[in-house]
């Protein structure tokens, strides 16, 4: 989704690439052909550099180990249009909810990063990384992002290509046409989404399609931990999957995407029909929206701001394993990234308890 084609409006659509409406004036976005309309979206360049991102994802199963979760990512965002590495702006509140299992969590936090500084927001109190620490993290994140030599504004195709190719796989399993995952559509006429017109079209998903293009791009891989798709897997799968429905909102003067609601049911029984199974159904819901797009967004640091060492000490990790997250602890005393820091931040990732974390400042190499 970062790049979108521009197009302007003129009587309801003129569009520069070969698609033309018929007709001007009254409601043409209601009568817009809805595949049309599909394709010009996902295949749009305009280079999306701020907004205001809500994000919302749950899934509840019903059965004697039964339960829901809900997830949400929310806040504006302004990247540098002249500098597609550059590190962006934002101010984002998170939170994750739920109960099964006999466990129940609750947990809420945010993010913020302005020009100069980032800050971790936990139990309504904000921790500063620091200026000078921040300052060498984002040099790192936008070398890194230099030298990977992948458009970060590019398309899902472009990047995928890129990765692949590097990784000296078969970069052909890229070419997935996206809008074959969508089935059965309809244009269902203008709504507004943030203060914006958009078309709202509707279909079912296509799961099996889905699921064999996203099993052929993980083949792809060399190393990847799969010999490829078994079909009757994938029919097992898609046969449980009860329904699947997805709602694409389009800007209905530029074709740009707004808003994308997704509806899954799945019946877990039809996967192992001859396995007793807890869970009787499961409904996964996903939404993402993008109000205020293009448009300025305002990105302010918290006030009364703390060390972030003491959050890092209050939640049993030693501040000093981590070079204060400066450049000690994000491996990059050299320089390149190489050598010791990448077996830090490598252990970093696969650390899953403080006492793990705290163990990997002997990667750093004194």
């Amino acid at each position: 989704m970062n790049r979108i084609r521009t197009f302007a409006a003129v009587c309801a659509l003129a569009l520069p690439i070969p698609a033309v409406i018929a007709g001007c004036g009254g409601d043409d976005s209601s009568s817009e052909d809805p595949q049309t309309v599909l394709d010009e979206t996902f295949n749009n360049d305009t280079q999306v550099t701020s907004g205001d991102l809500s994000l919302t994802a749950s899934v509840s199963a019903d059965g004697d180990q039964g339960g829901s979760f809900e997830a949400s990512l929310s806040g504006p965002f302004q990247g540098d249009p002249s500098d597609e590495n550059a590190v962006p702006q934002l101010d984002w509140t998170a939170s994750l909810s739920g109960e099964g299992a006999g466990q129940s969590l609750d947990f809420s936090g945010g993010l913020v990063v302005t020009g100069d500084n980032a800050y971790v927001e936990y139990n309504d109190q904000a921790y500063e990384v620091g200026t000078k620490e921040f300052a060498t993290l984002r040099d790192q994140m936008e070398q890194q992002a230099q030298a990977s030599g992948t458009d970060s504004q590019g398309t899902f195709q472009e990047q995928c290509t890129t990765a692949i190719e590097q990784a000296g796989g078969d970069a052909s399993a890229c070419d997935i046409d996206f809008e074959s995952w969508l089935t059965n559509l309809t244009n269902d006429g203008t709504e507004d989404v943030g203060g914006t017109e958009t078309i709202h079209i509707s279909g079912d998903a296509d799961v099996q399609k889905m699921l064999t293009d996203i099993g052929t791009l993980a083949a792809s891989i060399p190393g990847a931990d799969t010999q490829g798709v078994d079909p009757s897997q994938l029919s097992a799968v898609s046969g449980a999957i009860t329904e699947a429905s997805v709602d694409v909102y389009s800007g209905a003067d530029d074709h740009v995407l707004r808003k994308v609601d997704a509806n899954l049911t799945i019946d877990p029984s039809q996967i192992a029909p001859e396995s007793a199974v807890p869970v009787s159904n499961i409904q996964i819901s996903f939404s993402v929206e993008i109000d205020g797009l293009n448009e300025e967004q305002t990105i302010e640091a918290p006030s009364s701001a703390k060390p972030i060492d003491e959050l890092l000490s209050d939640v049993g990790i030693d501040p000093s394993t981590l070079g204060g997250l400066g450049a000690t602890g994000l491996g990059s005393s050299g320089g390149s990234g190489s050598g010791s820091g990448n077996s830090f931040e490598q252990c970093i990732q696969q650390a899953s308890t403080p006492d793990e974390i705290n163990a990997c400042a002997s990667q750093l190499g004194g």
